[in-house]
């Protein structure tokens, strides 16, 4: 089960605790990391490192996503899948966007509190539920070392 420390921003995933001061050579073995690579942050090419962690139970998927810029831990990302859903069409995945934001806002909430909006500003960076062009919808917590989300 993984657990979010709303007052330090650490997530507890599989018993190892993630902090904003975690690099990726603490990171156990469970997690998978990937390549470097060269990222586009606004105006700047960055060297990035992602590691990921996945878990399953009661029929949901739920992945976890680091990101590390210049070995620095900026950003967690969550992602959630119902394996309940079989989107057969793409117009089911699309047309399904707001419940799968409304999953994810109610898992934030439960893990930080029901004040969590679909973001929030808390002294260690920031905590939120967002969508890519592609209509994923992702949980984010972006550390205060984490420079274009400042």
């Amino acid at each position: 089960m993984i657990k979010i420390n709303k007052w330090t921003g650490t997530v507890n995933v599989g018993g190892f605790k993630i902090k904003p001061s975690t690099k990726i050579t603490d990171l156990p073995e469970s997690f998978e990391i990937g390549q470097e690579m060269i990222v586009q942050i606004i105006r700047d090419k960055v060297p990035c490192k992602f590691s990921s962690y996945a878990e399953t139970a009661d029929n949901v998927e739920t992945r976890v996503n680091l990101r590390f810029e210049r070995n620095e831990l900026v950003s967690v990302f969550i992602h959630l899948t119902d394996l309940s859903k079989n989107y057969i069409e793409a117009d089911d995945f699309y047309s399904s966007t707001q419940d799968r934001k409304q999953m994810h806002l109610n898992w934030l909430q439960l893990k930080l509190g029901k004040e969590q909006g679909s973001y929030s500003v808390y002294k260690w960076g920031k905590a939120g539920v967002a969508q890519d062009r592609s209509d994923n919808v992702h949980i984010f917590l972006h550390y205060q070392n984490n420079s274009w989300a400042r």
